[in-house]
């Protein structure tokens, strides 16, 4: 009984969260002469709040695709340094594809930030990424489409860019995870003490000797040195507001202190609103390096992409009648039954940095492109399928 009032407690702190953390997109404004900016980046003030960003129009009908870093690491990763190889990164490959690109970096550590912000929040997060997608979208004159490529503990955004994309009125009519984990929080064990920096950051050096690894072993399989590791080091890491850790630690700043406290972990992240998801594509490596994410991701995400079916497809028309003919209803189970065959997961060579290097990074936007043209195409063959029922 006490374990059903606890539930019951935190559904409904969920919903009260929810909706007071309901409110109009944010502001963006410039920051005009920033120091320590790399070619064609731009740091923005999100409601007062600083973001790295670095934006490459494609085509200006297809879907701005957004690259949201994981845990420790700005969005550098995934579009280069001055003097690196531009095939080594993402960004290229986009751009090869036709796709407008964006690298949106929270607010971390690293010294390309003027201050730190250890209240930042995954909410925060969301609405951040689909402030800043919104004001290049405007500036270009881009479609409105956006697609979020997620990284690692850039999982935990799905939900809150998601919602925060819809009440900008952009269609994100897709989430990919590039080896990134949900936003459900405690689902991973953190490997090592996370600790407070003076500038009430979260700190977890142990990580940086992972990443490092993971770095090398990338260059390896390209054949050269992708990014020296002192630049590496020096210019893409940094401590990170400790709400961002809500996977390992589901923790929230006050006070200047770090607090456990679930209920406002899971309210943040919104892992519960299966309702109101994006429909999830995975990517991930094939290395025993990154061996959660080669084995878990596919199952990690297939409830909320079920979910995702289920909720916003096919149940307003069957909430309203079953009669549905058997060949159609057949179908239907079929098409479920191929959502969750894997059909909408892939693989890449390389370990939890994949998409580092040419190799990686060329494929996972072949990948991502085969895994669009599945997803789309399984949505039209649920709503055929539904077409049948009957409407009296």
């Amino acid at each position: 009984m006490t374990a059903i009032l606890k539930f019951a407690s935190g559904l409904v702190f969920l919903f009260f969260f929810s909706a007071v953390h309901a409110s109009e997109p944010w502001t963006v404004k410039s920051v005009p002469d920033q120091a320590g900016l790399y070619p064609g980046e731009e740091m923005l003030l999100t409601n007062g709040i600083e973001t790295l960003n670095y934006f490459k129009a494609g085509d200006p009908e297809k879907p701005l695709v957004i690259f949201v870093p994981g845990g420790f690491h700005l969005a550098r990763v995934a579009y280069g340094y001055p003097g690196g190889n531009e095939r080594d990164f993402l960004a290229h490959w986009l751009g090869e594809r036709g796709y407008s690109f964006l690298g949106s970096s929270y607010p971390t550590g690293n010294k390309v930030y003027s201050k730190a912000y250890p209240a930042f929040s995954i909410r925060d997060w969301g609405k951040q990424v689909a402030a800043v997608a919104k004001h290049y979208i405007d500036q270009h004159k881009l479609s409105g489409k956006v697609i979020v490529l997620g990284w690692s503990a850039g999982g935990q955004i799905a939900q809150s860019v998601y919602e925060a994309s819809q009440a900008a009125g952009l269609d994100m009519s897709l989430y990919v995870s590039i080896a990134s984990t949900p936003p459900i929080p405690l689902l991973l064990a953190a490997p090592g003490a996370i600790s407070k920096a003076s500038n009430g950051l979260s700190r977890a050096p142990q990580f940086y000797d992972l990443f490092k690894k993971y770095v090398v072993a990338q260059d390896q399989l390209n054949g050269h040195e992708i990014m020296p590791w002192p630049t590496f080091e020096a210019d893409v890491l940094g401590d990170i507001p400790v709400a961002l850790n809500a996977i390992m630690i589901a923790s929230r700043y006050e006070n200047g202190e770090f607090v456990e406290d679930l209920n406002w972990s899971l309210a943040d992240t919104g892992g519960l609103k299966v309702t109101d998801f994006p429909f999830v594509v995975t990517i991930s490596g094939n290395k025993v390096l990154d061996n959660d994410h080669a084995l878990t991701d596919r199952g990690n995400w297939g409830l909320y992409q079920v979910q995702h079916l289920y909720r916003n497809l096919v149940l307003p028309v069957l909430s309203k009648s079953e009669d549905i003919s058997p060949a159609a209803w057949q179908s239907l189970m079929d098409r479920i039954s191929y959502a969750t065959s894997g059909a909408l997961n892939a693989r890449v060579p390389g370990n939890h940095f994949f998409w580092y290097g040419e190799v990686g990074a060329r494929e996972t936007v072949q990948q991502m492109d085969i895994l669009i043209l599945r997803a789309n195409n399984l949505r039209s063959d649920i709503r055929e399928s539904l077409s049948s029922v009957s409407k009296d």
